[in-house]
Parts: structure tokens; sequence; C-alpha cells
């Protein structure tokens, strides 16, 4: 039977090698006849349809549309690179320092093994004596398992990072064990007493000599011996006599005869040449331990390092501040103060470090210039969307998180061709040293942006940190970084060229990390850059990227520019420029806030629920938490879940005075009293005493009283400088003896609990030594707060449009020593009665910081708007007349036992929410007449929209946009380069969503009146640095902003509060004529890439030359060009 198979096997291999019969039932002469003929006929027939269609004119809207266009393509390109050509990458080579000793525990060049050079699948040690050890920077790493061939043509790292499962085999099948070992340890070999490397080579010289020696002494014998003859024998005299009997000892039967031990020993086989170092830690383990123990601390989960800087006792007296305007001195910053970067690419854009030169530059691509406070971004004209999308995406990053080192609150954009901020212009070229008589270079070929994206990924060398030594990471030689190759317990070091940073993981040994480090920052300073087996040097690239007169670069350079970066990274730490490097960074960003305005247009941003604004949260009273405890407002905090009541006494109350280089102890009679230029340290010691309530539910008589508390409240005023906020935060730590709460107050900012440590606190401006030598003028306070003991008077400008009607003011002059209290004709009476017990504390306290010494006695006097004037009131207020300020006296029928609400609109998460804002000195029975400021309007992320509720008012303040190439022409509207059309009409959306929720708000409130327009809201919209003085009244303290002010002057905006009626109708008009969309500038609210639907049916077809159903059945590109034809986009 099997006979029978392998014979049916054969003929069935002989029959598939010979070529059929004809079959008689089909002639060889129809056509057809043959099933490969009619599969071509089928596959023919299927391509015809695309000689019947037009062409496809997309290309035309690409960059190699434009370039054709425009007839400026170059005719070839830089290099040449066939599709499917081999990548061309750099070779794999381990780099290892000159000086070992400095990086660690060294080896021995004899102990030292390399991986690469050894063969130890063939047999054991074969190779040993031809392996050439280097102590040079940079060994070659000559792998013959590994080569070119193996790795994909692609550049991506997708197709060259995933290795074949059957190729992954085969390479561990090849590779020895070794390669497992060299993962636990080092290989180390022993050595032999017939090793030449070890001995012949180390004792040469020593060799040398003695071999000399015996030569010497050899050519003294033979010459003894000429000379001596047999007689001269029988003159040698034996020193002992001759035995006259010979004694023979016989040994022990059965005695093997002597053997050599060290050829016995050179015989046996189970002794190997080889053997494995493992590095267990356990001396590691040991020194820390011993540490820990010298810090006193024997079981502690704390590093080493952070226990002996709490075991410190450093002075901090003795450490003097540098001033704010000298540069940090840091090493190995992953960024440098100006920097030049290159975005350029489609399919995985390249963002790379150049040199920041105007000789870098060109008309294809976007460019990104940081320096400290400026950062400029340069859009070239022929630039492709994906490179804008990239250069705009990256600006926003470092905006928002001040990267790299930039701190510029917003991007400058610089349109190629398009001079309209000329300084600007001026700034960015003198920055890049540009002459006037350079004309920046032409993009190059179409194809330009592929080739060098993939030449440029090619040239990625990255490295492992191990045995002292950077290893090549082969997976991902030469291919696009991926996160999953970032292990927490490596030291992994990417070089790009222009670039190298040393990655940090969080669990990576200390020891690795300063090795790779010192390791790095040597191959840094003394490697050469060479890349003459790649098609670019990713250093100098840019110099010939676009249409440039010469095409040559250098592929080797002996050493990096000072521009170049070496920065060390650590996990969760890293860079913008960093992250650009890799495909897949998981970034958490914030949601682009123009994508909800592509996608659905203006209309995206829908209303909120007034009716759930306006009911708000439950009321919460204010809460101190510190050390996980509750202080409530300072004085006591109860419980309501555990009924447990809370009372905090108060044990003493320190205060330091911090200046630039040092600190002073305050005086305890000016503990209240805080200035704006200064920072100031308060220490609070109290305690906690606990009581329950019995069964009756009564307080019960019993109370536990805890330990003793710290807390360290580090006060900074506005206008204080950035040494004196430094010394204030170091200060703090120095003077935290007792490991307690540190807590950071911003003047404005205050608490309940903090201010009544203090019952009334004082805030005066400027400096100490100011504000006593301005005690013989007039200076006006202003009186805030419900309480008694949480009584806060803030100095203000002594000028009338300071008052307000609805508080009470306090009117100095220390010289004379007379105090007027000016009560507002709005007050209301717990605000009267605070104003009243603050000047009777000045009455008995008479402080030095407000008065002279010499004055004995205080002349008080009460004076109430509308009152009679007195003229050495109205004379010591600058401007004082009828309507220096807004008034109310003439307000009769309001009721103003209210506190009026603020509400917060913002889409910076993506999402349109409004937030409602509570006041730090609240109170549930008593009504704040001010509880906002005028910094937290503009202190907000602009744009930004506020809605005040004032009782019977709505007021809706609008903000400004912080860009200044803001404006939109004509010309721009078509522009793929323009970046801020859509988020301006995200803007307007959001406007016309915060005035619909106003109206939602105003129907809960008040009820609806639909027989009116929008139920007859009543509330005005103001924008920012034009409001008027009815809205100002709204605040205590008012600074005019004419910054802002002349902004949103050029933007058109009006100093007259517009009616909330007028503008909704404004935006929420939906029919337009014809010939006002084709005005510029359009009104407000309409979308301009969506005109059409604002016109009526008559309109749209004269327009459009057909009806909007014929319009909409249009593709979406031929709907573009056809607005563009006819002035409708």
């Amino acid at each position: 039977m099997e006979k029978v198979k392998m014979e049916s096997i054969s003929l069935a291999h002989s029959l598939s090698d010979k070529p059929l019969p004809g079959s008689p039932l089909i002639p060889t002469s129809i056509e057809g006849g043959k099933v490969s003929d009619r599969l071509g006929k089928l596959k023919t027939s299927s391509e015809k349809w695309k000689d019947r269609i037009e062409q496809s004119d997309a290309s035309k809207f690409t960059v190699a549309g434009r370039l054709q266009k425009k007839a400026q393509s170059p005719i070839e390109l830089q290099f040449e690179r066939a599709q499917n050509a081999e990548p061309k990458k750099c070779p794999l080579e381990v780099v290892r320092s000159a000086n070992q000793p400095q990086l660690g525990l060294a080896k021995s060049p004899s102990m030292m093994v390399t991986n690469s050079n050894t063969n130890r699948g063939s047999g054991a040690g074969t190779n040993r004596h031809n392996t050439s050890l280097q102590r040079s920077l940079s060994v070659s790493a000559e792998r013959p398992e590994v080569t070119t061939s193996n790795t994909s043509s692609n550049s991506d790292s997708d197709s060259d990072g995933r290795c074949n499962e059957k190729e992954s085999k085969n390479k561990a099948n090849t590779k020895s064990a070794g390669i497992t070992a060299a993962s636990i340890g080092t290989l180390v070999t022993v050595p032999r007493a017939d090793d030449e490397e070890t001995f012949e080579k180390f004792f040469a010289s020593k060799k040398q000599k003695t071999a000399t020696a015996v030569e010497w002494q050899q050519k003294n014998v033979h010459g003894a011996h000429a000379r001596m003859g047999e007689l001269d024998l029988d003159s040698i005299k034996a020193p002992t006599q001759r035995l006259v009997t010979k004694r023979t000892i016989q040994g022990p039967k059965g005695r093997r005869a002597a053997r050599n031990p060290l050829k016995s020993l050179a015989e046996r086989s189970d002794i190997t040449s080889e053997y494995t170092e493992v590095k267990s830690g356990v001396a590691e383990r040991e020194m820390r331990r011993l540490k820990l123990e010298s810090y006193g601390h024997r079981n502690s989960n704390l590093a080493a390092e952070a226990i002996a800087g709490l075991a410190s006792i450093e002075d901090f007296k003795s450490v003097a501040l540098k001033s704010s305007s000298l540069p940090l001195q840091q090493l190995w910053l992953p960024y440098k103060k100006l920097m030049l970067l290159h975005i350029k690419g489609r399919t995985h854009v390249q963002t790379r470090l150049v040199e920041p030169t105007y000789k870098s530059l060109n008309r294809g691509d976007c460019f990104i210039l940081i320096n400290g406070e400026q950062l400029y971004r340069y859009v070239g004209s022929y630039a492709n969307v994906i490179e804008i999308a990239r250069s705009k995406k990256i600006c926003a990053y470092i905006v928002e998180n001040r990267d790299l080192g930039c701190t510029a609150s917003n991007e400058v954009i610089l349109n190629d061709g398009k001079q309209l901020a000329e300084r600007h212009w001026k700034q960015f070229w003198d920055l890049l040293g540009k002459p006037d008589d350079y004309q920046i270079p032409e993009c190059g070929h179409a194809d330009e942006d592929d080739l060098f994206e993939a030449s440029l990924i090619e040239t990625n060398k990255i490295y492992e940190f191990q045995d002292d030594s950077l290893v090549p990471f082969e997976r991902y030689w030469g291919c696009i970084p991926k996160v999953e190759m970032l292990d927490p317990n490596k030291v992994i070091i990417f070089d790009f060229g222009s670039e190298m940073y040393v990655w940090n993981g969080k669990t990576a040994p200390s020891d690795a990390k300063r090795a790779a480090i010192k390791l790095a920052q040597e191959y840094f300073d003394t490697g050469e850059v060479d890349y003459s087996s790649c098609y670019v040097n990713p250093v100098n690239y840019a110099t010939i990227v676009g249409s440039r007169d010469s095409y040559k670069f250098l592929r080797r350079c002996e050493k990096r520019g000072d521009w170049c970066i070496l920065g060390k990274i650590t996990q969760n730490m890293e860079t913008s420029l960093f992250k650009e490097k890799f495909s897949d960074w998981p970034e958490v960003e914030r949601e682009d806030l123009e994508k909800d305005y592509l996608a659905n247009g203006v209309h995206a941003v829908k209303a909120l629920d007034g009716a759930a604004l306006y009911k708000g949260e439950l009321y919460v009273e204010p809460n101190l938490v510190l050390e996980n405890s509750n202080l409530g407002r300072g004085n006591f905090y109860y419980d309501n879940d555990s009924m447990r009541h809370f009372d905090v006494i108060t044990k003493s109350i320190d205060k330091w005075q911090i200046n630039e280089f040092n600190f002073d102890n305050a005086k305890a009679d000016s503990y209240s009293h805080f200035y704006s230029a200064e920072s100031y340290i308060v220490r609070w010691i109290y305690q906690i005493s606990v009581t329950v309530r019995e069964l009756s539910g009564k307080i019960s008589n019993r109370a536990t009283v805890g330990r003793d508390r710290c807390v360290y409240f580090c006060w900074q005023g506005n206008d204080s400088s950035a040494n004196e906020k430094g010394a204030a935060a170091l200060l703090t730590v120095e003077l935290d003896k007792e490991k307690g709460a540190q807590k950071l107050v911003a003047q404005g900012d205050e608490s309940s609990a903090f201010i009544r440590l203090f019952k009334l606190l004082f805030q005066h401006r400027g400096r100490k030594e100011d504000c006593l030598q301005r005690r013989n003028t007039w200076r006006l306070y202003q009186l805030t707060g419900n309480m008694p003991e949480e009584t806060l008077l803030t100095e203000v400008d002594c000028h009338a449009r300071q008052l307000r009607s609805r508080c009470s003011m306090l009117l100095v002059h220390g010289e004379q020593g007379v105090v007027y209290i000016w009560h507002g004709c709005k007050s209301a009476k717990h605000t009267r009665d605070i104003a009243e017990r603050a000047m009777e504390h000045l009455k008995l306290e008479k402080p030095e910081d407000l008065f002279v010494l010499n004055v004995m006695a205080l002349r008080v006097e009460t004076i109430e708007e509308g009152g009679q004037k007195i003229a050495e009131f109205t004379k010591a207020l600058t401007g004082f007349d009828a309507h220096a300020y807004y008034s109310l006296l003439t307000v009769t029928t309001k009721d103003f036992a209210y506190t009026p609400r603020l509400f917060h609109f913002s889409s910076t998460q993506g999402v349109f929410s409004a937030v409602e804002l509570l006041y730090a000195l609240r109170c549930k029975d008593l009504h704040s007449p001010f509880p906002f400021t005028q910094a937290q309007l503009y202190h907000a992320r602009q744009p930004t929209t506020f809605m005040f509720d004032d009782g019977d008012m709505l007021w809706l303040w609008m903000g400004w946009w912080p860009l200044e190439d803001l404006k939109i022409t004509t010309e721009e509207r078509s522009s793929p380069t323009n970046e801020n059309r859509a988020g301006v009409n995200r803007w307007i959306s959001e406007r016309r969503a915060a005035l619909e929720t106003a109206v939602s708000y105003w129907c809960t409130k008040f009820g609806e009146n639909n027989e009116k327009d929008f139920h007859d809201i009543k509330g005005y919209v103001v924008w920012a640095g034009l409001e008027p003085l009815a809205f100002q009244a709204l605040f205590p303290d008012w600074i005019e902003r004419e910054d802002i002010k002349e902004i949103n002057l050029q933007d058109g905006r009006t100093d007259e509060p517009t009616p909330i009626i007028d503008v909704l109708k404004q935006l929420t008009q939906t029919e337009y004529p014809l010939a006002i969309l084709k005005e510029r500038p359009l009104p407000e609210g309409v979308d301009p890439t969506r005109l059409e639907l604002y016109l009526n049916a008559e309109d749209f077809q004269t327009a459009l030359g057909m009806t909007s159903t014929e319009f909409e059945q249009m593709p979406l590109w031929k709907q573009t060009n056809l607005k563009k034809e006819r002035g409708l986009f």
C-alpha cells in the first residue's frame, strides 16, 4: 500500500509540469476559450469606465498644484531616492567612555568582552584571542546576524519597528545563550596562564629585561668555561666532611609518582573559562541602609538624598539670592534661550531644531522662533496644511504650558508675503540676523516633504545605557520612536543630530542616571558627527531645503554647534519638542475650540439652562482646610454628619517681613498692617478642641484638646518683586521648624480665617518707607467685610471716582490727625457699624503706619453722602464733583439689601459652561455689597465673558482678543494660512450663547414676558477697557486699563453700553441683503464661510445663479470655488 501511494505522488508531480491536452469539446480556434483570456478581457472592461469621466482636479489644491500654477517647481530634487530604495541608516555602534573609572566600577581590558564580536553559539571561547578591545569613545558593534537587509525599506516606525515572528525566532536560535546572560549581567573571562593578552603583553617590558639578564649570565658562564681547566677542579674543597656511609630511606609502598598540578588542571574539562557576573545590588542596598541609619531613619521609604535634606541643618540666613535679571545656571536643560524649530513633512511631520539663522528659512515650510518672552510662527506661502496645523498646535502647547523656557502670553503669526505687522517682522529678522538685501529661498520640489521626512527619520539613533556604555536600540534604530519603548526602569539616549536627550525612567537606578548623562556629555562634546552613510545630515540639512543655488552639504562634522541641545529629561516631564519625535505620544490635550466650528459652524455652542444657574448651589460657609482638618472661618467648625463641634484656639501669631536678601521680625503693633510692595510670613500656632453632643442634644461640658498645630502663611503683595516672592518661599521652608502646613496667600485672595487673625487688616500701597513719608498727605481707604472680626481696609487712589454709595470709607491725614468717615447713601447698617468700630480702633491705637508720633488725639468727623458738604473733604479728594462717581442718590425705588452674583462663561475645556464665583468673606444672614474685584475679570483667560447680576439689572462683560494679528482682510479670508477666523467665529458663537443664557436666567428670576422681544430683559453689554461708571461702581476699586481699551477700540467697540436686546437682535439675524454681505467688515455674528445661509431665495438665485437645493447637491469643493468667484467667501 505504501508503494502505491508513493507512485501516485510521483505521477502527480510529473503531470503538474506538463501542459494539459486540449479538450475536444472546446476548440482552440474559438476566441476566449481559455479561462486566462476571459479573465483578462473582464479586467480590461472593468478599467474602461475611467476613460469616460473627467480627471480629478484635487491636485490643483495641493502644494504641487499651486507650484505648477506659479511655475516655481524646480526641475529636480536635492538628491535621488528611489521609491523602494533600502533605507540608509547609521551603522550600529556601541559608545563607551574614554575614561571608564569616572562612570563607575570599571573592569580591566582583560575582563571585558564585547557581546557583538563573539559568536558564542559555535563554541566556548573560540574567538577569545581575536577579540579586539578598544578603550576609545566609539566602538563599532559588528553584528553578523543583524544586517541592513533585515530591516524594512519603509522609514515608518510601524513597518521598521515591527519584527516578523519567524525572523525573531531565527534570530533567537542563531544567537547563543550569551544574549540572555548579557541581559542579566556582564560576561567576564577568567585570565589564563597562556593568555597572551593578559600576561605576555602586560609584562612585556619585564620579560624583555629578564631575558637580557639571562643572556648576559650565559655569556659570562661560557667565558669562564673557556678559561678553566680540569686541574682547577681539584682546588675546590668541600666545606663539610664526606659521609662514610650512605643511608637508604625507603618510602611507603604503593605511592604514586608526582604529577604536575598545572598540567592536571589544564586537562580538566569541567572548568569553564568564562562566567557571568550577576549584579545583585547587595552592596548598594547595604550602603543605603548605613546611610539611613546615619541620618536616624531606620525604616523609611524615602530616598537617601531626601532623608539627608530633611536631616540637614543648613542656615538659610547665609543664602544670598541672585538678582532676578541674571540667568539661572542650570545644566542639561532640554532647551536653549534662542531656538528655531523647523516643521516639515506630510505623513509623520518632523519638528527639528535647526540653526537659528536666516539661512535656515524657506518659503515652503513652517518655522517657530522662540526667544524667552517672544514666540513667532513663520508660515511659508507654500507650506502644506498639515505643517500649518502642526505648527499651530505646538505654539498653543508652548503658550499654555510655558514650555521650552518660553514665557510668551501669545504667539505672533507671520504669514509669508503679507507684511502686516512691520514691527514684529523687524524683530523676527533681527533675531535671525537677516541682511536687508537677502531674499528667502523659494520652496523646493513638490515631493520634497516626503523625501526629507523619510531621510530624517533614518538618521535617528537611539541607545540604551547598559554596563557603562550606550548600546544601540536595534528595534528603533533609524525609525520613529514609540511610547512603548519608554521603560521606567531604563535610561534611554535619543540622538537626533542637533538634539540629544537623556531620558530617565522614574524607577531607573540613580547611578545609571548619573553615569549616562556623563557619558552622553562626553559623546556630545567629543564624538564626531558622522552621517556619511545616510542621505542627509540632520544637523545642517536645513541649508539645502527649498530652492537653493547649491545642494552641497557636509555629511560629517567634527563637532556639534553651540545651538545644539543636550538635555536631561525625566519621565512625565517631557518637552513638546521631545514629544513631537514620537508617532503615538498619548498627550492629553485641551480640546481644540475650532473643531466644533469646523464641523458644525458657529451655531455649535448651545445656550445653558438659566434656571439651573439662578438656583445655584446650596450655601456653604467659608472653610479653611489645613492638615486634613476643617477650621471653618478660623474660630470654629461644626460637622453636621458626626455632630461634633470643633473650636479653634489661637496660641500665638508671629510675623516676619521679607527683604530681598534677608528677613526682619515685624513689630507686634504692626502685625495687622501689610504693604502691596512687600512680602510677609505669618506663623499661626493653634489648637483644635473637640466637643460632642449628649443624648439630650445639649453640648457636652467635656472637651478634648488636641496637639499644637502650626501653619505658615506666605503673603505676597501685588507690587512685590520677584526676588522677594522667591525669598519668602525659601525662608518659609527655613522657618518651618515645626514641619507644619504652608499656604500661599496673594493680595486680594485672603481667606476669612487669615483676616480673623488680625481682626482689622490694613493693606497699604507701596513700601512701608514710602507710606511713612506720605503721612503728611490725605489717604483714602475702602472698607469691605461683613463682620467686625473680618474687616479689611484697602488703600485706593485718593480720587473722587473711588467713592461708592453702597459702602463706607475712611479719609485719613496722618500728620494732622484728622479722620473722616464717609457713609454712602445706600450703605448697610452692618457696614456702618464696622466703620465705626474701625474708627474706635484707630483712636485707641493710633498706629504709626497711619499717624505721626506727636499726634495726641484724633479729630473724627462723619459725612453722609448727599448731606452737608465739608470743604476740607471735597478739597482732599481729587476731581470731586457731581459726576466724578456713580452716585445712587437719585435711585429711590430699588432695594439694595442683596448680594450681587457673578458668573464666568468659558469653553477652555471644549465644553461651554458657566461657573459662579463666591465671596471669601460671605455671610449667610448679611449681604455683601462688593463681593468681587476687577482683578477677577482681567486675570481670566481671554477672550471670555462674565455675567454680573446686580439685582434688577444684568451686565454682560466681554473681554478682548489677545492676539495682535487678529484682523482679517478680504485677501486673508481665502488664504489657507489664516488661523484666526475659526477662533473669532467661535467666540462670536460663545457670546451669542451667553446672551441667550442671560435671557433664560432673566425669565427664571422675573418670569416670562412673551409680549416683548426677548422677554423685555433689562441689561447691557460692556467691553473690557470701555466700562461705564455704572459698571465700575459695582466693584470696590477700579483702575483704568488703557492698553485693553486701545485693543477694543481698534476692533470697532464703543464705550457706550449696548442693550442686550439690541445685541441679540443683531447676532440672531438670519437674513441680510446681498449688498451688505459683500461689504467688509461683515455684520456682527455673521459666519464668513457660510454667507449663502443669510440670503433669501431671490438674492440666492442672483448671487449664485442657482437655487439653494441645486447648490446643496454640489460637492463641497465646488461650492467653495463658486462662492469665491461670486465674492461670497
